[in-house]
Parts: C-alpha cells; structure tokens; sequence
C-alpha cells in the first residue's frame, strides 16, 4: 500500500533550495516552475521556458504571505482575474527578488505546504474527489511518468 505523505515528501524534497522561477496559468489551473529558467519543448512539441521542476496545481490552493492569504485558487473566478492574481504572485514570488523553497511538508490526504524563504507558504489542499487530479509534478525535459495526486492519492500510475 502506498503511503502517500511519505510519496509526497520524497517527490517534493526535488526543489527544496531551489528558487521559484515561474508562475503562470493554463485557464483555470495554476503553474509553478523552480529551479533555473530552461527552454525545452513539450511532449506535444511546444516550446515553453520553464523551471527544472513543474507543479501544475488543480485542487484548492492558498498562497499565504505574512499569515495573510494573498491569493487563492477562489481568485482565478475569470480569465482577467486569473490574469491579476497570477501577475500579483508574479510580483512577490519573482519579482521582488529570489525567492527559494526552504522546506515542505506533506499531508496524508494529498495536500501539501511548501516553505517559501521569504517566510510565504503556498498551501495545497486536495479536493478528495475520485479520479478527479489535484495536482502533478514533474521535470519539464523529462520522458519520466509525471507524479499524479488524484482525489486525495497518489495515482498509482505515477509508481508504475
């Protein structure tokens, strides 16, 4: 049986130290890249400038900054406020100066926190909705399986 805190922890340990080098959005799903800035081209053939490591975040998610929520997955409600939310987070996160993952910590229904230097947290909160993804990382250049959390699991794809 897997366990997932456990799975998560040693996926996620990847960008402990790394800085965050993108924030971006495809509609409505959020997308983080750490380490440094790469050009490679997708699986489906687009080139794209991208981190070593990618976080594409569908469930819940809080970006909390000074113990104060400063965006969340309820703030990409439209096309121009996801544009908003993102470049916001674009500013603290790239902008404003490196900023670098410290640490994480997993939880055992697929959720996650990540530490960030600046003293922010991007929390990660599974919806636990079955066959539904929460969220995927993976090495943007690599041909290897993406780790999946689907509904509050690890998808046992990701480990096969």
């Amino acid at each position: 049986m897997t366990d997932t805190r456990e799975e998560i922890s040693c996926r996620l340990s990847s960008i402990v130290g790394l800085e965050v080098s993108v924030v971006s959005h495809a509609t409505d799903m959020l997308t983080l890249h750490f380490g440094p800035i790469r050009h490679y081209v997708t699986r489906r053939g687009t080139p794209l400038d991208g981190g070593a490591w990618a976080l594409h975040i569908q469930c819940d998610w809080q970006l909390e900054n000074a113990g104060v929520v400063f965006a969340s997955r309820a703030d990409f409600s439209s096309d121009d406020a996801i544009r908003r939310t993102t470049n916001r987070m674009r500013q603290l996160l790239i902008e404003s100066g490196r900023v670098i993952v410290n640490g994480i910590s997993a939880g055992t229904s697929g959720g996650a926190t990540i530490f960030l230097s600046t003293g922010a947290r991007i929390v990660l909160t599974s919806d636990g909705v079955a066959d539904e993804e929460d969220w995927r990382f993976f090495a943007p250049e690599s041909e290897a399986k993406h780790f999946v959390i689907e509904g509050g699991k690890v998808d046992p794809w990701s480990l096969s």
